[in-house]
């Protein structure tokens, strides 16, 4: 077993994966098995990366209300326009990634009740 690289992306892979795990360039004869586990590992990724954007969501409208504060010594004075904007803009991000969160959860629950008993391919997910 070697590492080359994936004729497709150029990243390092082992010469013996029929998939390449980054780009998903299929390498000779792939079974359907292999193929849904890919699909399953890709979707527990993007669902990884969609819960991390929320905690960058809410950590800026946390740090904007910090400033919010701050800004308004207090909730003494009026403060500037800059944490409004910014908790406005942070709270849409946030819902927006939660949408995508929840489709991927949906195709999450498909691949579930398609997979039936298939032990590597709900390991995966």
């Amino acid at each position: 077993m070697a590492i080359i690289a994936c004729p497709e992306c150029g990243k390092k892979i082992s010469s013996r994966a029929p998939i390449c795990s980054f780009c998903g360039f299929q390498r000779g004869e792939v079974s359907e098995q292999d193929l849904e586990i890919f699909r399953a590992r890709r979707l527990r990724d993007r669902m990884y990366h969609f819960n991390m954007a929320s905690y960058l969501a809410i950590t800026l409208f946390v740090a904007a209300f910090g400033w919010y504060w701050w800004d308004s010594r207090g909730f003494v004075d009026a403060p500037s326009m800059g944490p409004f904007i910014l908790m406005g803009v942070a709270a849409t991000a946030y819902l927006v990634v939660r949408a995508f969160l929840f489709r991927c959860r949906q195709q999450r629950k498909e691949l579930i009740r398609k997979a039936g008993s298939s032990r590597d391919l709900r390991r995966n997910l």
